[in-house]
């Protein structure tokens, strides 16, 4: 049982899909997390400030706004040992390709559900944020 005076972990995820939103939300929210969902780029800055994440999940195609533009931004205004990951639907090469051009720690595909992302998300918040 969870003690509502508990600080849990704070998971941002910028998504301009809602439902992938709120896959993310619905399976961190069973555990100790916390999920703040931004549908779009627009508030990034605000929302990183405000939150101050463990992690940040940025989807790689935000229409207007690619989002391994946001991994930049977000190394300004995170919390000093936020990881990045990308969260895309893309394929593992290209993923891996866009985590190197923008700098991001890693990465999640979207097919990961469930329990397997709440211990994905739970390793990125407890592993130590080496790369600037």
């Amino acid at each position: 049982m969870n003690d509502r005076n508990e600080v849990r972990p704070t998971v941002l995820v910028v998504d301009d899909s809602e439902l992938a939103c709120e896959a993310v939300r619905h399976a961190l929210g069973e555990t100790h997390y916390e999920v703040v969902a931004l549908n779009s780029p627009f508030g990034f800055i605000k929302t990183v400030r405000e939150s101050r994440p463990s992690l940040i999940l940025v989807d790689v195609g935000l229409g207007s706004v690619n989002g391994t533009k946001l991994v930049h931004l977000g190394r300004e205004h995170a919390p000093a040992g936020c990881p990045i990951v990308l969260y895309s639907s893309r394929e593992k090469e290209l993923l891996e390709r866009d985590v190197l051009a923008s700098g991001a720690d890693g990465y999640i595909t979207k097919s990961t559900t469930g329990n397997e992302l709440s211990t994905r998300v739970r390793h990125w918040i407890k592993q130590p944020r080496t790369r600037r």
